[in-house]
């Protein structure tokens, strides 16, 4: 089984296809695994890295190091699989990796997809609506909150995979992924622009953990962001409606690639 050693954690990775790079990071309820659609659909033009964070599915490393060895891993893992520059693919805790690829490596990304995700690009409006949210959830962790209403209910397999899916992830450190105290005012649009990158946020209709309303404001602190809504989807679109995903994604990769995007 691939593996790699970087800042004393072991990480598990994949890598499909061939053609210009592709790295997806996985969310907090998902590892390697939750990523089968778009490397089935993906590796026919890109090589497709997938790996698994430090303590999530079959990767591991000390977790005391914070949310933090998120990013640092990522600019390892990069240099390690001598990937100079790829198109970084990020699902809600993976914006966190790409928040310190931006600050710590900046050149390696060709472009960023966005999902779910503000990738710190915040502002007062946005901490507004991540408490409204909050509120909204009521006393419901945010894995009861990861698929759409009534999706369970539809596709009762894809449900039942994707609950499967997220249970062999190990135990988490508590709070590791909470947000930063209400005092704290710092946001990543400026590095996210300074990177100069093709960015599209994409977000599901009902994502009750990262709203459209929440991720358009983001989108609006990073000049040529594009965005797409994908509708009757939850905060795990790409699983949830992927053959849509795809279709957005892969165009907006392609046109990334020929210097076409954001324009």
């Amino acid at each position: 089984m691939p593996y790699v050693t970087v800042n004393a954690a072991r990480l598990y990775y994949e890598q499909h296809g061939s053609g210009p790079d592709v790295v997806f990071l996985h969310g907090a309820g998902g590892n390697h695994l939750v990523w089968w659609q778009q490397v089935a659909a993906f590796s026919r033009e890109f090589r497709c890295t997938t790996f698994d964070a430090r303590g999530w599915g079959l990767s591991r490393g000390e977790m005391a190091v914070g949310r933090f060895s998120l990013g640092t891993d990522l600019v390892a893992l990069l240099e390690r699989l001598d990937i100079g520059r790829a198109h970084i693919i990020a699902q809600s805790m993976g914006g966190r990796a790409v928040a310190g690829l931006s600050r710590l490596a900046p050149q390696r990304a060709l472009s960023l997809v966005l999902c779910g995700t503000t990738a710190g690009a915040t502002d007062d409006r946005v901490r507004e609506l991540q408490d409204e949210l909050k509120d909204e959830r009521g006393d419901g962790g945010l894995r009861e909150h990861a698929l759409a209403p009534g999706y369970e209910e539809a596709n009762p397999g894809m449900a039942l995979l994707y609950r499967q899916l997220n249970a062999i992830n190990p135990p988490r450190p508590k709070g590791m992924l909470g947000r930063p105290p209400p005092t704290y005012r710092g946001s990543t649009h400026e590095m996210l622009a300074a990177l100069a990158v093709p960015v599209l946020y994409i977000v599901g209709e009902h994502d009750l953990i990262t709203s459209p309303e929440m991720i358009r404001q983001a989108k609006s602190l990073v000049p040529g962001a594009e965005y797409h809504e994908v509708k009757g989807a939850g905060h795990s679109c790409y699983f949830e409606r992927a053959g849509e995903w795809n279709e957005v994604v892969g165009d907006f990769l392609r046109r990334a690639g020929r210097g076409t995007a954001g324009k």
